[in-house]
């Protein structure tokens, strides 16, 4: 079904005024928070932003990640100071060096560990692979005016490319792998001791595990991804689901209460759905929620929050919206739901309609379960005095 609604009016919310933007009937440009410059839907914003809380489970686990991590590594950096200082020889410079190398790294991890204390997951996990490169590398540096006649000092590349496939996106990581790959090669070929020994033979080996990285980090991000889009979504209707909603209305609340939003919430359910279920199946029953769900997101889900709350119930949040605009986008949603065609299932005087209860934020209540509150008793009210109708008017 085209978007039928989007010919409501709308509004902009700029520098907190509302300013009215009528909408032509039948387009596809967003009726709510539509943008007074070049166009564009201001509710993008508000898209991008349930984007980012899709991605609050991968920054969980790179936080639980670090938490443990970064000790570890501190602790290793103080084993490795304490055998650089029992085995070299004061006064030394591979021991002068490598006490000053491993002090600095110290300080990076200490930074890191910070960063993560407060948040910031990202600049944490950019510090450790800072750490892990400057180690690696400066490593090879000391080595080589030491002498540098063996590999095992280039293997520690490979530790820079295993935290990056856990921390970091992985096209940072194939970028990352790709680098110290050609930079590794160019250390070897131009170097005559290094050339005498199986340098093919240590190439692959960083190129092997560079690869199983990349692909590892691959398989657990989307792997990661699937688990979260199943948790969120409801697996009969595909719409986001009642633990979705609930965690997007408390924070829609907190936003709101920070930045003076307002916004609207609709609570519905489809009239008469257990004779459905018991005069043709449950079956049926699921179809017709199907269908359903179907024509509330292709109607809404340009400017609305669409969620099933349970059973034959829908639960929708409006952002940036009032009372007349909330009433409008339900009146039109209870008509249209009328030329939903379920013949092909249920006999043909059989036609769907719902009753929806509204509330408003803050107006009918400044916390989540207030609003659903309000929303239940309103969706009560409309179903006591005969269905088919919003409330309140």
């Amino acid at each position: 079904m085209t978007a039928r609604i989007l010919g409501l009016a709308g509004y902009h919310w700029n520098k907190g005024l509302s300013v009215p933007v009528e909408v032509a009937r039948n387009t596809n440009t967003c009726s709510f928070g539509v943008s007074l410059h070049r166009g564009t839907c201001n509710y993008t914003k508000h898209k991008q932003y349930y984007t980012h809380m899709d991605n609050d489970k991968t920054q969980d686990v790179r936080r639980q990640l670090l938490k443990w991590l970064q000790p570890c590594i501190l602790v290793l950096l103080c084993v490795v100071l304490f055998l650089t200082m029992r085995i070299n020889a004061p006064g030394s410079y591979e021991r002068q060096a490598y006490s000053s190398l491993i002090v600095l790294l110290a300080v990076i991890d200490i930074l890191a560990y910070w960063a993560a204390a407060r948040q910031r997951v990202r600049l944490s996990s950019l510090l450790i692979i800072a750490l892990s490169l400057i180690g690696s590398w400066t490593s090879i540096i000391i080595d080589s005016r030491l002498g540098l006649t063996e590999f095992f000092p280039l293997i520690y590349v490979t530790i820079t490319v295993l935290l990056s496939g856990v921390l970091l996106p992985i096209v940072h990581t194939i970028i990352l792998a790709a680098v110290q790959l050609m930079v590794l090669t160019y250390v070897v070929l131009h170097s005559p001791a290094l050339m005498q020994l199986n340098w093919a033979s240590f190439l692959s080996y960083v190129l092997i595990v560079s690869v199983l990285c990349i692909v590892a980090n691959y398989i657990s991000t989307h792997q990661l991804k699937s688990f979260q889009e199943s948790s969120i979504r409801d697996h009969l209707t595909r719409l986001l689901n009642r633990r979705y909603f609930d965690a997007t209305l408390e924070d829609q609340v907190q936003r709101g209460i920070l930045r003076d939003f307002t916004y609207g919430v609709m609570l519905m359910d489809i009239d008469n759905f257990k004779k459905y279920n018991d005069s043709y199946g449950h079956a049926t029953g699921d179809i017709i929620l199907q269908r359903v769900a179907t024509f509330l997101s292709e109607d809404l889900d340009r400017h609305a929050i669409v969620c099933r709350y349970g059973g034959d119930e829908f639960a929708i949040i409006l952002p940036d919206t009032n009372h007349r605009q909330l009433y409008a986008v339900a009146e039109m949603l209870r008509t249209d739901v009328k030329t939903l065609d379920i013949t092909d299932v249920c006999n043909a005087q059989d036609k769907l309609s719902l009753s929806i209860g509204l509330a408003m934020f803050p107006d009918n209540g400044e916390t989540a379960d207030a609003l659903m509150e309000h929303a239940d008793r309103n969706l009560m009210l409309a179903k006591k005095l005969g269905k088919d109708r919003v409330m309140p008017r």
